[in-house]
């Protein structure tokens, strides 16, 4: 009897380590994701000594991202939100210099590779960008666009990001 249910509890471990992984395949950016500084542009802004990106499922349609960023100097920073691809605006929280001001950001899902974000500080538009991942889901390329003042482009950037 003991070994039966052995059996039955190891069965039911391996279904549902199964449908988390289905789950997370689902999204091809579910994982964590570390800079690679060379092939990326910053655009004129400081270039961090690490970027470290985390994508995960949170269940029901719902993701979570959280950014650590780490600059020359050993000053920690980051960002992360809860999020669905439905264009609806969410807080983001903020780590680090620079945090005072109340950001929120927005996502839509394009297609199965790429997404597009919009980030919003109290309600104006300061930042859009896509995020798109390379045919084999190794390699994660976000270009972003910073909207000045003004409502005009003032920098652009293009991460690359390999998967780890």
């Amino acid at each position: 009897m003991k070994t039966n249910l052995q059996r039955i509890f190891l069965a039911a471990c391996v279904c549902m380590l199964s449908f988390a992984a289905s789950a997370q395949s689902e999204n091809p950016f579910i994982g964590t994701w570390d800079l690679d500084a060379a092939a990326s542009d910053f655009g004129g802004a400081p270039v961090p000594a690490t970027m470290i990106r985390t994508y995960a499922d949170t269940g029901n349609g719902g993701y979570m991202y959280m950014i650590l960023t780490i600059a020359d100097d050993g000053s920690i920073g980051g960002s992360g939100a809860s999020y669905r691809y439905d264009g609806v605006s969410v807080p983001i929280a903020n780590m680090g210099a620079g945090t005072g001001a109340q950001n929120t950001i927005s996502y839509f899902q394009v297609n199965g590779r790429t997404v597009e974000y919009t980030v919003r500080n109290n309600g104006r538009t300061t930042q859009i960008g896509a995020k798109t991942l390379d045919p084999d889901s190794r390699v994660l390329t976000i270009v972003i666009q910073n909207i000045n003042t003004d409502g005009g482009s003032s920098s652009s950037q293009i991460l690359r990001f390999d998967r780890r």
